[in-house]
């Protein structure tokens, strides 16, 4: 397989790499750089035959694009892995699968509290 087929079945598998690689993200934000790090080294680490890991990396290529785009999602996001210790063995694995799982239960909605005065 030559280079330009496999950039075309790469962008088939992870249409919003382009969004995700380019996302700047905050200064000292080391969640989103941990991230989006971890989603480029599984790209060049994927073997595109093995169906498991081109579903795992088209799920997170769907997870990080709703993270790179709704502010609300990142927030929500944070809150729920303040608990997963960072000190463990594979952490980053483990909160990428978190990170997949809540993508798919989050539903957009804001929750807002207002107070008239």
């Amino acid at each position: 397989m030559n280079t330009r087929d496999k950039i075309n079945q790469l962008l088939k598998i992870c249409p919003n790499y382009e969004k995700i690689n380019s996302y700047e993200f905050l200064e000292g934000d080391t969640f989103s750089e941990t991230m989006i790090n971890f989603y480029i080294r599984l790209i060049d680490n994927v073997d595109m035959n093995n169906e498991e890991e081109v579903k795992f990396l088209s799920n997170l290529d769907n997870a990080l694009s709703k993270y790179v785009d709704d502010y609300h999602f990142r927030k929500y996001l944070k809150n729920k892995l303040l608990n997963v210790n960072t000190n463990e063995k594979y952490y980053t694995y483990k909160i990428t699968v978190k990170l997949i799982e809540y993508s798919t239960k989050f539903d957009g909605t804001k929750i807002e509290s207002t107070r008239w005065i």
